[in-house]
């Protein structure tokens, strides 16, 4: 029998063409859990084989997944034992500091990470992963904290935040069966608590190299990514020093001196757009009233473009999606307020820069359109004008909730706007309005007047 045999059974190992079924696959994904509790396989790892196990059609294919790895006996094995192991870390506190775990580390089954002023980054990509479920308690108080998982770990994020924000930005869609779960209890108090995906810039070469397109593609992606994150980061940083800032103002009310503030050394290209407060910059958006015009806008057919191209070409078309988009709302004058997959959530301070805005995208996805006819990208979008709650670097509220549900009613390369954003732009003579549209909302009690933009490339 030949190394990791016993994992395929029953079928006749003299057949190494013979196809495989779900089960001989799932199997599998049993082996390199082993593997990974082993600490053989970092979580990343994890991952990619098991992607690799579930593409798998043939026993050869199957063997290739293991082929650098060990067989797994039925007999007991001994255990290396506690002294010639990496000590599992339990705790990441950073108190008017930043802490970083990153590497190859050895997590503890439930993690404490404290960030007060500071910063602390959790990065599992390369971590040796024992046990089934990670728990880890996050407090961030005026800090940040950032959990980085690979692609296909399951993750569940809870708790809550007073002046605060928690998010997963973790793509579901990537999920691998038998990975381990990142639980995330999250709590923070004006600070951030992000849990997120970043591909790892090494692979596995066992299991051969991929095509040179692939490899390009891949590269090209993983830099425009890098490209968002480093202005979230910035973003951040910001945040950070405001906090401290805020803070050293309470204390010199209350007579408390603070130690000042080590913080990372700011990037060396911030991004021309930002300011140096980023709360003062998601304010100028907001008319003197404080109304402000929201936009919502989807990529339609994305999940099936998807299933249809694969993750690398759809990924592709997503960058070049958000590329447009961001362009568009910079030379308009909005501020982009958030970024939820395929799709956007946009602020401005005024109605008909808001349109005018809408009109550009649609405008410049013709352009790309007619550059791309293979794969057009259709987008639908959704306006509604009203005051908004604003928090930390968001706006909430039923005017946010009514722009979104727009959207929703709206069908790809159109502009749905709601009757009072009609009416507050009727008067500069810009815009040319469809037929009225009486439509129930999803969540909403009442009827809602809505009205398509009549819209061209030119």
């Amino acid at each position: 029998m030949r190394k990791n045999d016993s994992v395929l059974e029953p079928q006749d190992p003299r057949q190494p063409t013979v196809r495989i079924s779900d089960d001989d696959r799932q199997r599998m994904v049993e082996v390199l859990r082993s593997h990974c509790t082993d600490g053989r396989l970092t979580l990343d790892e994890f991952s990619d084989r098991v992607g690799l196990a579930f593409e798998a059609k043939t026993r050869a294919d199957l063997e290739l997944v293991v082929a650098d790895l060990p067989a797994v006996s039925s007999q007991p094995v001994a255990r290396v034992s506690e002294g010639s192991r990496r000590k599992p870390v339990g705790s990441a506190i950073a108190i008017l500091s930043g802490h970083r775990q990153t590497g190859v580390w050895r997590p503890n089954e439930t993690i404490g990470a404290f960030a007060m002023m500071g910063s602390v980054d959790l990065d599992l990509r390369h971590a040796e992963i024992e046990h089934p479920v990670i728990q880890i308690n996050a407090t961030a108080v005026m800090g940040s904290i950032e959990v980085i998982v690979p692609d296909g770990v399951d993750v569940e994020l809870t708790g809550f935040n007073l002046m605060g924000s928690k998010e997963s930005r973790v793509d579901e869609s990537l999920r691998r069966p038998g990975a381990p779960l990142i639980r995330v209890n999250a709590f923070a108090l004006m600070g951030s608590v992000l849990v997120r995906n970043k591909r790892s810039k090494s692979k596995p070469t066992s299991q051969g190299r991929r095509p040179d397109h692939a490899s390009q593609a891949v590269a090209r992606a993983e830099q425009r990514v890098e490209q968002e994150l480093q202005r979230a980061h910035q973003r951040a940083e910001r945040a950070l020093q405001q906090a401290h800032r805020h803070s050293q103002r309470l204390g010199e009310r209350f007579g408390l001196e603070l130690p000042p503030l080590s913080a990372p050394p700011a990037p060396a290209a911030p991004a021309a757009e930002d300011t140096d407060d980023w709360r003062d910059e998601l304010r100028s958006h907001a008319a003197p009233d404080g109304t402000v015009t929201i936009l919502f806008s989807d990529m339609e057919g994305y999940t099936e473009m998807t299933e249809r191209l694969g993750d690398l070409r759809a990924r592709e078309i997503l960058y070049a999606h958000n590329q447009i988009i961001r362009e568009q709302v910079v030379s308009c004058g909005g501020f982009e307020v958030k970024s939820q997959g395929d799709g956007f959530m946009l602020a401005f301070a005024g109605a008909s820069k808001a349109l005018r805005c809408a009109v550009a995208i649609q405008g410049a996805f013709v352009d790309y359109d007619h550059n791309h006819p293979e794969e057009p990208i259709r987008v639908r979008m959704g306006l509604h004008t009203g005051e908004a709650l604003k928090e930390a670097d968001d706006f909430l509220g039923r005017t946010v909730i009514i722009a979104s549900r727009i959207a929703d009613e709206a069908k790809g390369g159109q502009i749905l706007v709601s009757a009072l954003l009609k009416e507050l732009t009727d008067g500069t003579g810009e815009f040319e309005f469809g037929d009225l549209r009486e439509v129930k909302l999803k969540g909403l009690t009442q009827t809602y007047r809505l009205y398509p933009v009549e819209w061209d490339a030119d």
